[in-house]
């Protein structure tokens, strides 16, 4: 097993992790079978999908705290800190039982060759048995079928955000490849809460559901009676899951209460997904539409903008394996100005490779070797924007704005 530097979490950083991507279950089970099968006992909500799956946990943890259910929750990746990864009743793991509960791990597992989220989700369980939580919220990584969340196997409930095409190089280049891999994770006789799909998806869920003899509800987006934290009118669809989650577990007798659901859709909170925040005084809405289809998204929220018309400028970094000419397409108009700049740690795209590939003007882009030489760009304009510039793509490069945006402080 690789050598790794606990004190400071290097091995789980978002750079190494994403290059020691292997999906598989055989390891992790035998992994998790030595160290005496933490929270075997304990059920678990599995989510999965490709967008939405961090606003669906972040909407059933909060209902669930404000329910004074004793809950653990595992997400990923983290914004800002390892340690967000694995809460118990909203608060991070300290980084003291972190360092020691991977110690521990890494001693009985060190013949394992385990990727840093298999530990991330050996160290989760163990925590959560530890502290004896009543019911598990399971983030699924990029996949489902083979993805290490799945290793734990009382998964009575499973949620289903937005599917779509990302992470092809693991999960398939087709939208029915992908979904037959997220949806694998269904058991029979699970209980599954679904927002709306693509029409191919809905049958291959609907069928999926009817091979395992399980039980399905679709739902639709909640109503604008619902006022909710979180901003964007897709997270009306993830609420609703989080929702329809709620009702089978008062099937199972959790008596969630309608408080508890009202207040909890009203503060939930996660951080880099339609967010305003100040960068010197002015207004930047950050985001991450990392994929075709979140791209697709935040372009329907577009639509309602002030002076949007007027052309938006786009601070954009995307990773190098993922689809920037679906994203561009969707995000860019004729009257936009896309920067360009690195996702920091992580190869990019470059304005020569986007030329290469797509029919934008190349006089509407202009590339930066940072995202604080973009801003810059924009300081040094006439005015602001009316509209407010977006900076988006990668989470890690959210992730480092966040990050600069706190040091500046």
């Amino acid at each position: 097993m690789q050598e790794n530097n606990i004190a400071n979490f290097n091995f789980l950083s978002p750079r190494n992790e994403s290059k020691n991507i292997k999906l598989g279950l055989k390891t992790i089970k035998e992994a998790l079978n030595k160290i005496n099968s933490p929270c075997k006992e304990i059920p678990a909500i599995q989510i999965i999908g490709t967008n939405g799956k961090g606003s669906i946990s972040a909407f059933l943890e909060n209902i669930l705290y404000f329910n004074k259910n004793n809950i653990g929750v595992t997400t990923s990746p983290h914004l800002l800190d390892i340690c967000e990864r694995i809460r118990v009743n909203k608060v991070n793991i300290l980084k003291k039982d972190f360092k020691r509960i991977a110690d521990e791990i890494f001693n009985s597992l060190k013949d394992f060759e385990l990727s840093p989220f298999e530990l991330i989700i050996c160290c989760a369980l163990k925590f959560f048995d530890e502290k004896r939580v009543d019911l598990i919220l399971l983030e699924a990584g990029l996949g489902g079928r083979l993805d290490a969340t799945t290793a734990h196997h009382l998964r009575p409930i499973i949620a289903i955000g937005k599917i779509g095409i990302d992470h092809s190089e693991y999960l398939g280049n087709t939208l029915e490849k992908i979904t037959l891999e997220k949806i694998a994770v269904i058991q029979k006789g699970s209980y599954v809460v679904s927002c709306k799909q693509a029409p191919e998806v809905e049958a291959l869920i609907n069928k999926k559901i009817q091979d395992m003899e399980a039980t399905i509800a679709w739902v639709n987006p909640i109503s604008e009676e619902w006022e909710l934290s979180l901003k964007g009118n897709f997270q009306r669809e993830n609420a609703a899951v989080a929702i329809g989650v709620t009702k089978i577990l008062n099937k199972f007798g959790w008596d969630i209460r309608k408080s508890s659901l009202k207040k909890g859709v009203t503060t939930a909170t996660w951080p880099g997904r339609l967010e305003l925040v100040k960068w010197k005084n002015k207004q930047i809405l950050i985001d991450s539409a990392h994929n075709p289809l979140a791209a697709e998204i935040l372009s329907k929220e577009r639509e309602g903008w002030l002076n949007q018309e007027k052309g938006v400028y786009w601070i954009l970094g995307v990773q190098r394996n993922k689809d920037l000419i679906s994203i561009t397409r969707e995000l860019l108009k004729p009257q936009d100005k896309l920067l360009l700049v690195p996702v920091p740690n992580h190869k990019s795209w470059i304005l020569e490779e986007i030329v290469k590939n797509t029919c934008l003007d190349e006089r509407n882009i202009i590339e930066f070797d940072n995202f604080d030489l973009a801003l810059k760009y924009l300081e040094e304009l006439n005015e602001w924007p009316s509209c407010n510039p977006v900076l988006t793509g990668s989470i890690f490069l959210v992730s480092e704005f966040i990050k600069s945006l706190k040091l500046k402080v």
